[in-house]
């Protein structure tokens, strides 16, 4: 079999603010992928220079003192799965959304690993946030897509950390270990059950706006209270100088990598002309950022409590992800939880290496295939050596209703975050008035536990996902009942409808970032300018 004909096994880590491309060898051993500056990892920023060209990566870190602040991308990830002209990035002309800038990064590291062994890779599986909702996960795919994939599968960060550390770290027998993921700007905690080839998540939580860059932010406030403590520097000459923000976006993430092994270390900026020394020591650091330390161990409790776990419970705790190197990190858990069990485990890349794993052995026809089995009244059976992954519902699924009891619009939730997929679930609810013609079926997702039973949720906090209206039967009153039926599938993608007096309505959820074969057409042709430096 020559190169160009040869299918590889390809697990991509996108990441906040590094993202790493892994592949199995003929031994079947993963391996990660050197990209063109032969890195390890792809630094996720990108740059759009003069010449209508986009660079990412390495180069465009090293280049972006060079150009203004718009024209510099990076933590893109935040906002995958949002929409509109906060988040959209408009450069020379052309539109970029979120899920385009990070076709971008993935297209560069699909580049290099094309030129580097002479093929063209059309599948991967490619890693996202276990509490990721419908939109993330779909801009997420979509961007893979965009990006020149013609198959993407999807599989959670913290799974496929475990998939490394089961298939990869000598795990004997049936273990429960707690992934703690930690990454550049966004959180993950997720309680596995692995056995041989079988990883089960039984719970999970986590939260988008929690990371290194956090850290990083928290850094900068230490770092600019003393240059104007000693140097009698006025806030407003940090604010209005691009270069001088640049300069601490970069110098606040070298100084806590400094951090992670020394007691103290110095750093210079150059502000309103003036050449101003700095020292910063770890203690300063990390009384700083106990906020967020603590916060990363209330999504553990959350986790471990949503099904009656202590850390008694848990075999390992598995540490990944390049902030959790933070000395910080150890301490925080090991005092709250002085029992655990700890384990820094390829915090940089065994996400990509289990993504690649998982790629290895994974049934590219698994939907069509269980779907022919459910025909035929059978159970879908995986192949011998096929990685089996039970996965959790993400976030809590709800529609909008009015309660008598208050008259307010609120979430009714159906089917809750951290249950078994797959999953149906069924309510009944009324027309609001008589002789009501249709109703809206609004669907919301939101991170409402089931702890606490039904949980009516006020409006403001879901997410709307979809929705789909049902023509009613003439007569109806407000006590003929209406049942609506949740159906999420083993991969998560959820399936509605409802059912009044015999008619029966449908729908699958096919939310606002749908993309259609066109659009995802016109936008590789907005990230075909992915160049190298």
């Amino acid at each position: 079999m020559n190169e160009m004909s040869k299918e590889y096994a390809i697990g991509i880590d996108l990441g906040t603010t590094y993202s790493c491309m892994a592949y199995l060898d003929e031994e079947g051993s993963p391996v990660v992928e050197k990209n063109f500056e032969q890195e390890d990892t792809t630094p996720s920023v990108i740059l759009f220079n003069e010449n209508g060209e986009i660079i990412v990566g390495s180069p465009a870190k090293d280049m972006a003192m060079m150009y203004s602040m718009e024209r510099v991308v990076t933590a893109i990830k935040r906002q995958m799965g949002q929409t509109g002209p906060e988040v959209d990035v408009e450069i020379d002309g052309a539109v970029y959304t979120p899920v385009s800038l990070s076709a971008a990064i993935l297209k560069k590291m699909i580049n290099d690993f094309n030129d580097n062994h002479g093929t063209d890779i059309k599948k991967a599986v490619i890693t996202c946030p276990a509490y990721f909702g419908q939109l993330e996960r779909d801009a997420t795919k979509n961007a893979g897509m965009i990006a020149g994939l013609e198959e993407v599968t999807i599989i959670n960060e913290p799974t496929a950390a475990a998939i490394s550390f089961g298939l990869g770290g000598g795990v004997e027998g049936r273990k429960r270990v707690l992934v703690y993921d930690l990454g550049g700007g966004t959180f993950d905690v997720t309680v596995l059950e692995i056995e041989g080839n079988s990883f089960t998540a039984v719970a999970t939580d986590g939260e988008r706006l929690l990371g290194g860059k956090d850290w990083d932010a928290e850094l900068i406030k230490i770092i600019k209270r003393k240059i104007m403590d000693e140097y009698g520097v006025d806030e407003s000459e940090f604010d209005s100088d691009d270069d001088v923000k640049q300069n601490l976006i970069l110098d606040s993430e070298t100084i806590k990598k400094r951090l992670s092994s020394a007691e103290s270390t110095k750093g210079t900026l150059t502000v309103g002309g003036r050449k101003a020394v700095y020292t910063v020591t770890r203690e300063e650091f990390e009384a700083e950022t106990r906020s967020l330390m603590d916060a990363t161990l209330e999504k553990m409790d959350s986790a471990l409590s949503s099904k009656g776990f202590s850390m008694g419970d848990i075999d390992e705790v598995i540490l990944v992800g390049g902030s959790s190197r933070m000395p910080q990190v150890k301490a925080g858990i090991s005092a709250k939880y002085p029992s655990a069990n700890l384990r820094l485990f390829d915090p940089d890349q065994s996400i990509a290496k289990g993504a690649a794993i998982f790629a290895g052995t994974h049934n590219w026809n698994l939907r069509e295939d269980m779907e022919d089995a459910e025909k035929k009244g059978e159970e879908y059976v995986p192949a011998a050596g096929e990685i089996v992954v039970h996965n959790v519902l993400s976030q809590t699924f709800g529609i909008k209703a009015v309660y008598d009891d208050t008259s307010a619009e609120m979430i009714s939730n159906i089917i809750f975050r951290n249950e078994k997929l797959p999953i149906s679930s069924i309510k009944t609810y009324y027309p609001v008035d008589d002789g009501q013609s249709s109703i809206m079926v609004e669907i919301y997702e939101s991170a409402a536990n089931n702890v606490e039973g039904e949980r009516r949720i006020e409006l403001v906090e879901g997410c709307p996902v979809g929705d789909f209206e049902m023509t009613l039967p003439e007569g109806v009153t407000k006590n003929t009942p209406i049942a609506v039926k949740f159906t999420a599938t083993d991969e998560g993608i959820l399936i509605a409808s409802a059912d009044c007096l015999g008619s029966h309505k449908e729908y699958q959820l096919q939310n606002r970032l749908q993309m259609s074969d066109s659009e995802i057409q016109k936008s590789r042709g907005l990230v075909e300018k992915v160049q190298r430096a």
